[in-house]
């Protein structure tokens, strides 16, 4: 053979290997996307299970891994420039089994960024990758002059995650009792900033409070007091720390329950081209605070809606996302408003509460086969059917299902089977661990005994 026709057969031979491997990866996708099933009952709540970890203070976004069975990607709110992975193998929920960490640059310079959703679907290089699609898209002050998605692709996992029981190792908990309580619910204070608690001051204490579901009480001056004054005796709830009271045997294996487990953690940072920035404003100028967002699961475009406490919502589907050239890795794209959404607790006919609040719409998923979606609400979630595949414009002219939960979340996201709903409810539970919450399909009312 001449050495021309090597060079010839060389580069087709390369080239036919590209695309069998582009192919396969787009056949996961595919294989993934035909396997989910849509629910043709009703979903309840699940057995949750407590996050052993202290990265997630507030998870404000959830994700299922397309590439990884049994994973759940969440991030915390704000700019927490972190990943985190965790699983839900049962023997295993809540492990953290890998984190990503992103480069500085996947933020706005001006530092103005807020994370508030993600999503999961192919990378915009249409290599068939999949990828974590995140939402910098919260604007509480309405003053952003622009907002912005990133896509990076998605990381490994550890794949050798065993059976681990946090309760099996008695004297290995020990004295540390209060303090790995404390990470699970907030930082402690330092000594070289005593004085001062995770909040600026006695108000962002106080709606922290209020927030969790303790509740301010009447001895709320009180407990401040002592968590800014006295923060070795107390934590920054104003409670006495447990190496200071006597705590129940059944407190004890609880708190044992979500003390931070990292022993399966492998740590993973973004490559070099491994990741898009997707800059966008809205129609208009127009500046708003949005916590909903997802995207296709060919990576083709993404939704995201409103926050707000009015009668009506609007949403906004992006143009098309796909990568141009090689090179490509920043992009504005535009996005329009396709639909006006009314509250969900009020279009689905189970009536709203008088606070508001529960009105805001503060996250969403769009279900693998697109003939659904899920958005969720402090009243707790709502999905619809829509009209075509992955119509989102007819969510305005459907009646959503509600009452399948009333624990209020930012997080909302369906399982990889289409049949199961993953949340984090803003609420800790009695012990102060945040827990996963999921949704199960079961029967319809009518085949229920």
């Amino acid at each position: 053979m001449f050495a021309g026709q090597r060079k010839s057969f060389g580069w087709k031979a390369a080239a036919v290997g590209a695309m069998v491997a582009v192919a396969g990866a787009n056949a996961q996708t595919a294989f993934f996307s035909d396997m989910a099933r849509e629910c043709e009952g009703i979903y309840r709540e699940g057995l949750n299970f407590v996050l052993k970890t202290d990265m997630l203070k507030e998870a404000s976004g959830i994700a299922v891994s397309r590439k990884h069975p049994n994973v759940l990607w969440m991030h915390n709110d704000g700019t927490p420039q972190k990943l985190v992975a965790v699983t839900t193998n049962p023997g295993q929920e809540g492990l953290v089994v890998s984190t990503l960490s992103l480069p500085d640059y996947i933020k706005p310079a001006s530092g103005d960024g807020d994370w508030e959703d993600l999503s999961s679907g192919e990378c915009p290089d249409q290599s068939g990758r999949t990828c974590l699609w995140i939402a910098d898209i919260g604007d509480n002050e309405a003053a952003r002059d622009s907002y912005y998605v990133y896509a990076v692709v998605e990381p490994p996992v550890n794949p050798i995650v065993v059976f681990n029981d946090p309760l099996e190792d008695e004297d290995s908990f020990g004295d540390d009792l209060s303090g790995r309580k404390l990470l699970q619910r907030r930082s402690r204070p330092t000594s070289n900033n005593r004085g001062a608690t995770h909040n600026a001051n006695y108000l962002g204490w106080i709606v922290n409070q209020a927030r969790s579901g303790r509740g301010v009480g009447d001895d709320a001056h009180e407990r401040f007091s002592h968590a800014v004054n006295d923060p070795r005796h107390y934590n920054i709830n104003g409670d006495k720390r447990g190496e200071f009271q006597e705590l129940t045997e059944e407190q004890i294996q609880e708190l044992k329950k979500c003390a931070p487990d990292h022993k399966f953690l492998i740590e993973n940072f973004v490559a070099p081209n491994d990741a898009w920035v997707f800059e966008f404003k809205y129609p208009e100028g127009a500046k708003m605070d949005s916590e909903a967002f997802s995207v296709a699961p060919d990576g083709s475009k993404f939704w995201v809606v409103e926050k707000t406490e009015a009668a009506s919502a609007r949403l906004f589907e992006s143009d098309s996302l796909l990568q141009q050239n090689a090179t490509e890795f920043y992009r504005e794209v535009p996005v329009t408003q396709t639909a006006v959404l009314s509250p969900p607790c009020f279009a689905s006919g189970l009536g709203c509460p008088e606070d508001k609040t529960a009105w805001s719409v503060t996250a969403m998923d769009v279900h693998p086969q697109g003939y659904k979606a899920v958005v969720q609400t402090y009243a707790g979630p709502f999905e619809y059917t829509l009209d075509s595949q992955f119509d989102l414009a007819s969510m305005s002219s459907v009646t959503p299902v509600g009452g399948l939960s009333d624990k209020g979340a930012e997080s909302i996201g369906y399982g990889l089977d289409g049949m199961t709903m993953w949340q984090v409810p803003e609420a800790l539970d009695a012990m102060g661990c945040q827990y996963m919450q999921p949704l199960m399909c079961t029967f319809t009312a009518t085949e229920l005994p």
